[in-house]
């Protein structure tokens, strides 16, 4: 028992050196995060700058165009760095990556990712015992995930949150304390992505059906933050009812207000993009067949319930990825619309790895390797270019390597390296006897 919580300890270790020391170049999801922030404290504002792309307008002020969770997250950050006096406005950042931003977003978006991990070894170890260091480390080194660690993308806190909501009514032993944090969990996560509604919603039916009457208490837990952001909507757009969404104002204003705030059905070009074409999720992350054909081996080993959750948020967040205009979501390291399913597509990895151990750490040390490729390039990408060198490979992000006096090259090869040594680390000896 202790090894295995050794293990599982090392390998975050090595999960958060593989991703989090990437100083991705700033864009518009930056900005429009960290003026919402700034205003709030300079403030005392919900508005932003009327000049920032990522924006929606209401009676002619500017606010943010996301979800309020990760700029409010980010105050005490903030907080901390105008003390210190490194606080700095978007004008003043530096322009191939700057550190306080880097800073602001590993304490806000890092932590939480970290968190994930955590969680998914956790319920991949109760799944199968000595599995869940290899969850926990594929999840973190070869996924999206990884890539949209150190950024103020909220993809990773809504699928941090909605996770702990799941785990928390699958091992809580409908326990009323439980119930009341899952559903807690569960409506803080649609604070960072509305979408994240809808993973809740699954939990609830999974909550009905695994403790009946007392999954009432969920929704006890999902009413603070359901209060809290529509005092958020109330105050900026003036209904507790109108979501940011509603007012987006950049060059894709016309599109997103097509279908449910852009989202329509999924046409095959676009599901192509999001699977198999430029960045998609099986270019990057091989191993997330591995993690499927998981999902139907847990089925048949009595997680049928679970692994029916897992495939249906699987498929919710395919279909809204595929069905959106813009499956990248612009400047991004692939289709982050998705994020949020991935803990719970990981929960088949303990089995994958059980039944075909050899195909399994294969593919997961492949995805840890085109994972980091993709780290440390997206930001510097135009945003239709391909990844691969001659479409728009062009440099190296930094790292934080970078202000020890490490090279950039030197910088990414540091990360790589970690990334294979957590997935290496995290295969119990048995699955390296079977492999």
């Amino acid at each position: 028992m202790r090894l295995g919580r050794g293990r599982r300890l090392v390998v975050l270790a090595l999960v958060a050196l593989a991703t989090l020391p990437v100083v991705a170049l700033a864009g518009p999801q930056d900005r429009t995060t960290y003026e919402l922030t700034r205003h709030l404290v300079l403030y005392g504002s919900l508005s932003v700058e009327p000049g920032l792309f990522d924006r929606a307008v209401y009676d002619g002020r500017s606010y943010s165009d996301k979800p309020p969770g990760m700029s409010f997250l980010a105050v005490p950050a903030y907080e901390l760095e105008r003390a210190a006096g490194i606080a700095r406005a978007p004008r003043d950042w530096a322009i191939e990556g700057d550190l306080s931003l880097w800073a602001i977003r590993v304490v806000t978006g890092g932590v939480l990712f970290l968190l994930m991990v955590l969680l998914v070894g956790v319920a991949g170890e109760a799944l199968v015992p000595g599995a869940g260091a290899f969850a926990a480390a594929t999840l973190g080194v070869g996924t999206l995930a990884a890539s949209l660690a150190p950024t103020l993308f909220e993809h990773d806190a809504a699928a941090s949150f909605s996770f702990a909501g799941f785990l928390l009514v699958w091992r809580g032993g409908g326990r009323t304390r439980a119930l009341v944090l899952a559903g807690a969990a569960l409506g803080v996560a649609v604070l960072f992505r509305y979408p994240a509604a809808l993973i809740a919603l699954a939990v609830l039916v999974y909550a009905v059906a695994a403790v009946g009457r007392r999954a009432g208490w969920l929704l006890l837990g999902l009413l603070p933050p359901a209060v809290a952001l529509g005092a958020y909507d109330w105050a900026a757009f003036g209904s507790p009812f109108h979501l940011s969404y509603r007012y987006v104002a950049n060059r894709y204003a016309e599109r997103q207000h097509e279908g449910f705030f852009g989202i329509g059905v999924p046409t095959l070009d676009r599901l192509r993009d999001v699977l198999v074409v430029d960045r998609g999720l099986l270019v990057f992350s091989p191993v997330l067949l591995a993690a499927a054909a998981g999902l139907a081996l847990a089925a048949r080993r009595g997680y049928r319930r679970e692994a029916v959750l897992a495939a249906v948020v699987a498929l919710a967040f395919l279909w809204i990825d595929a069905g959106y205009f813009l499956p990248y979501g612009g400047s991004s390291p692939g289709p982050r619309f998705f994020t949020p399913a991935l803990p719970f597509l990981a929960l088949g990895l303990p089995f994958a790895l059980e039944r075909f151990p050899l195909t399994s750490i294969v593919l997961a040390l492949a995805s840890a390797a085109l994972t980091t490729a993709n780290s440390v390039t997206w930001s510097l990408r135009a945003e239709n270019d391909r990844w691969y060198p001659g479409h728009g490979f062009s440099d190296l992000a930094k790292t934080i390597w970078v202000w020890l006096g490490l090279n950039r090259t030197y910088g990414a090869g540091i990360l790589l390296l970690c990334a294979l040594a957590a997935v290496a680390v995290s295969v119990p000896t048995w699955a390296w006897r079977r492999a």
